[in-house]
């Protein structure tokens, strides 16, 4: 049985009590507080949001208070970064960390997901496990189909290792896979559980494979904008040190439930993916 290192799980008042007042103008505390605008996609934002307004909450002494306004218009991540990198909407956003996102955009070197988003389950359709059970190596699994986003950082990865994979945009990769138009789907250890309970019975999960490639999640703000960088940096690793940030991150139900499940997989059930080369 594979094990990892945890801390215990904490309430997730702390979180929220920090998004609201980040939310709220508070201008009885400062002449000019800084308005830091975020895309908001959906309820998978939320971490992200209160993961940044705990960044900014840790720094209000030094640098201010600060403001966050919500984007709330439904557009692809590739879009989202040439807004980001052309001053245009929003201030910062959260991406997998790429060399080439690390050249056109200013990253803030701290992993939003702590080494979770490492791992991919796959998702299949239900009753469809038993034809993966043999699957011990990653020749074996190239003889079955997988799906990806377009422009998924997975996408690239499995490409590389030898998955040529047939991808679409995000919201009809269910459907497709549902249709039969591939085999399994690999989603994120931190991501799969809504995806699941949102589909009960449609889908299941194997529970004898699971991929890992290097990923890490950062903030990124525009190349220019090298205080907000810092200040960003600086909370982060402030909330690490005391504590706050683990609160916040085991708070989360859904990551909770991916550690759960690679705790009690067998080492063996891990197949490792080598990066591209970028």
């Amino acid at each position: 049985m594979m094990r990892i290192l945890i801390r215990p799980w904490a309430q997730p008042t702390l979180a929220t009590a920090l998004l609201l007042g980040l939310l709220l103008p508070y201008d009885a505390m400062a002449d000019n507080p800084q308005t830091i605008s975020y895309p908001k996609f959906s309820q998978r934002s939320e971490y992200f949001e209160k993961v940044l307004a705990l960044a900014l909450a840790k720094t209000e002494q030094e640098y201010g208070i600060a403001n966050l306004q919500p984007f709330e218009r439904e557009l692809s991540n590739e879009r989202l970064r040439r807004y980001l990198q052309d001053k245009q909407y929003i201030d910062v956003m959260w991406s997998t960390a790429t060399k080439q996102r690390n050249k056109t955009l200013r990253p803030v070197k701290f992993d939003l997901l702590q080494d979770l988003g490492q791992y991919r389950f796959l998702l299949v359709q239900a009753g469809d496990s038993k034809r993966f059970e043999n699957i011990k190596t990653l020749r074996q699994l190239r003889q079955f189909s997988a799906g990806s986003g377009t422009y998924w950082s997975d996408t690239k990865v499995m490409r590389y290792n030898g998955i040529e994979p047939v991808t679409s945009v995000n919201h009809s990769l269910l459907p497709m896979l549902a249709a039969g138009r591939f085999e399994y789907l690999s989603r994120g250890a931190h991501e799969v559980w809504s995806e699941l309970a949102a589909h009960t019975n449609q889908f299941e999960l194997l529970d004898n494979v699971v991929l890992k490639y290097t990923c890490r999640y950062f903030f990124y703000v525009n190349k220019d904008n090298i205080e907000l960088a810092e200040r960003l940096e600086k909370g982060l690793y402030l909330a690490l040190n005391d504590g706050s940030y683990n609160q916040l991150f085991f708070s989360e139900s859904d990551f909770k439930q991916g550690w759960d499940k690679l705790n009690q997989l067998a080492p063996a059930s891990i197949i490792t993916l080598n990066p591209p080369g970028e």
